[in-house]
């Protein structure tokens, strides 16, 4: 669900570029794609290194979702602003900054948190693989959309699939906190820390 909303967008930004300012030339749309990034992702990811914990994995990344679904929403649902350059971007941007603060960190760190320790390396590859797939799905299918059903309703579509992204998420248990024994032996540390707080004796 990431990688089709983030590398759809991200390889298309400078044909989204194109159709809020279509005379701005190839040197203005690649400044402006730099200046996102360089404003709004970077920013992003280095803040989700220093969170995640505190955040939570599982938190952060719903937290991503949520925003992103939200900003890509606000795309599609308001009829001007794919024609204003300043607004626009300033959504957009802010989408990026939850990508990178969000699932583009948790989705390369969780795979090697949850599963079990007799498949984990496998099952990272395999998660690493389909989000492969989204991501050719998202660059192959993202200007086919766009000339199809213009670029809010693209958007609108990225939104669900944000949304998804989201709802996905609720399914998994949050390791944050937790050493990888904790979480392989089913998350044992928690109930031996809530019993201690509880005064209980912990579990035999």
């Amino acid at each position: 669900m990431l990688d089709y909303a983030y590398y759809g967008n991200t390889i298309s930004t400078p044909q989204i570029l194109g159709l809020i300012s279509p005379h701005a030339s190839t040197m203005t749309k690649i400044a402006l794609q730099l200046a996102i990034f360089a404003v709004a992702a970077v920013p992003g990811y280095v803040l989700a290194i220093v969170w995640l914990d505190r955040i939570g994995h599982r938190r952060l990344q719903l937290a991503g979702f949520a925003v992103m679904a939200a900003c890509f929403a606000i795309i599609a649902a308001i009829p001007g602003l794919t024609t204003a350059v300043v607004p626009f971007l300033l959504v957009y941007g802010v989408s990026y900054f939850f990508t990178e603060f969000g699932p583009n960190m948790t989705t390369f760190v969780l795979p090697s948190e949850l599963y079990p320790v007799a498949m984990r390396t496998t099952g990272h590859g395999i998660s690493a693989g389909i989000g492969k797939l989204g991501a050719f799905i998202g660059v192959f299918l993202f200007p086919v959309l766009q000339s199809s059903l213009g670029l809010r309703g693209t958007l609108a579509l990225t939104a669900g699939v944000s949304a998804l992204g989201f709802a996905l998420t609720l399914v998994l248990p949050e390791p944050a906190g937790l050493s990888l024994d904790d979480i392989a032996a089913g998350q044992p540390g928690t109930i031996v820390r809530s019993r201690q707080m509880a005064g209980q004796a912990p579990p035999r």
